[in-house]
């Protein structure tokens, strides 16, 4: 591997990682809600009830000077974002002011949650669309192909949000099958209550991020078998009299697999964004519904911090992908 690509693909990356926060730093910076006017409410000065604990322990504009200096720094935006730059690589996020607490204890304390959810929905979505496709590329032009096809079709077109309220609705508020909220019941502890606890609490969640997802993967295993079938190896090794299983393991499937490759390397940073509409949802307690809850509040820190982590994540995921990729497909080390 070439050290120029690698500076070069460095380079894009972090390019691309501060571009898209700078342009989230100035949606929060002129936003309409800010954490100002948070604090003035809470204190009752802007019509708000006035009944913060947090806020309330203090009263006072000194408070409210304080908190403006930690999160709104106005004067040159340019050295506003430089500065806030500077205080991210040192690790001073700031501080929430909903929770009163620090951005990156909030994050890590939250943040494992959303990844549990989004890493086992985008397995499940995977595998489950791989093994649709490759049933509906051996029986193209099938009714059972063509039947999947229309319903994946119909699918792709509904919101995630949709399903995650008909869902709760029916499934946690009707019928009581599901909680409706949490991560968990009871006590914490590495046991088998807890355990189950965890899973039942994440059922939901993790079937609507993988339902509104799979129909993706198994379209594009649909796609790439087609395609592998018609190649000259795939003939050769027809005409050679192997069998039809060993020459659809082998030849097909592990090819076909190939372009799917980088794309649920990539899915597992962006479903952070869909992860953001379902936590709300079922109240999970994940970065997606402190992110709602910033976005709501004016949480000007809050937010930022969540959104360096989704970015973060999304550029990450494209940067492994093309490390990774020339491991397991010897064409690109040879190109």
């Amino acid at each position: 591997m070439r050290v120029d690509w690698l500076i070069r693909r460095a380079g894009l990356a972090l390019a691309t990682w501060f571009v898209a926060l700078l342009i989230s730093y100035v949606l929060f910076e002129y936003a309409p809600v800010n954490p100002i006017n948070y604090i003035m409410t809470q204190l009752g000065l802007l019509g708000g009830s006035g009944t913060s604990p947090m806020l309330m322990s203090k009263g006072s504009f000194e408070y409210i000077e304080q908190w403006a200096s930690a999160f709104m720094i106005h004067g040159n935006p340019v050295l506003g974002f430089a500065q806030y730059m500077v205080n991210t690589f040192k690790g001073n996020w700031g501080w929430s002011v909903v929770y009163g607490l620090p951005v990156l204890t909030l994050i890590a304390r939250y943040l494992p949650w959303t990844l549990f959810i989004v890493v086992s929905a985008n397995l499940i979505s995977f595998f489950v669309g791989v093994y649709l496709g490759q049933y509906m590329a051996y029986h193209r032009g099938g009714l059972g192909d063509q039947a999947i096809t229309q319903f994946i079709t119909v699918k792709r077109s509904i919101p995630v949000y949709i399903y995650a309220a008909l869902l709760i609705y029916f499934l946690g508020f009707e019928y009581h099958i599901f909680p409706t909220h949490g991560a968990y019941s009871g006590t914490p502890g590495f046991n088998l209550r807890f355990i189950t606890s965890v899973l039942y609490h994440a059922a939901l969640p993790i079937f609507t991020l993988a339902f509104a997802s799979f129909g993706h993967w198994a379209l594009s295993m649909r796609g790439n078998i087609i395609s592998v079938l018609g190649e000259d190896y795939v003939t050769y090794a027809e005409a050679r009299g192997l069998p039809s299983s060993w020459i659809q393991r082998r030849y097909v499937g592990r090819n076909a697999l190939l372009p799917l490759y980088t794309g649920i390397i990539i899915a597992l940073g962006t479903s952070f964004g869909g992860a953001v509409f379902v936590e709300s949802v079922f109240s999970y307690p994940g970065v997606g519904a402190l992110l709602s809850s910033s976005l709501g509040n004016g949480d000007w820190a809050l937010g930022m911090g969540i959104l360096l982590i989704l970015i973060l994540a999304v550029v990450l995921g494209m940067v492994i992908a093309d490390l990774t990729y020339s491991l397991i497909d010897p064409r690109v080390r040879q190109g």
